[in-house]
């Protein structure tokens, strides 16, 4: 009973992106929201991020993860290129979340 090696690597770039991405966007939203001190949701929004990260492409992530690197950007430097911080939320929402609405409507 051996187990295959892309079995392997799929449980490691989930957990990757849990780590960096689902967690920081979660915690941005929920502090957004005023939710701030709820692990156990701030973990299950970090989670479902990953879980619908890992079906989709790697263009989608990098975009994603790009969006996150501007989500932690210190205010002044979002202030200097015009950026908000509840665009960029809605920016990174709407990536995840997009993907699959097309492919809902396109059956």
């Amino acid at each position: 009973m051996e187990r295959a090696p892309n079995q392997f690597k799929h449980f490691v770039y989930g957990v990757m992106i849990f780590i960096t991405l689902g967690i920081s966007f979660a915690n941005e939203t929920l502090s957004r929201i005023g939710i701030e001190g709820n692990r156990v949701a701030m973990f299950a929004i970090a989670l479902l991020l990953a879980a619908i990260l890992l079906s989709r492409d790697l263009l989608l992530v990098g975009i994603v993860f790009l969006g996150i690197l501007a989500l932690n950007l210190p205010e002044t430097t979002l202030l200097q290129y015009h950026l908000d911080r509840d665009l960029l939320l809605a920016m990174i929402g709407a990536a995840v979340i997009m993907p699959s609405i097309y492919q809902m409507a396109a059956k």
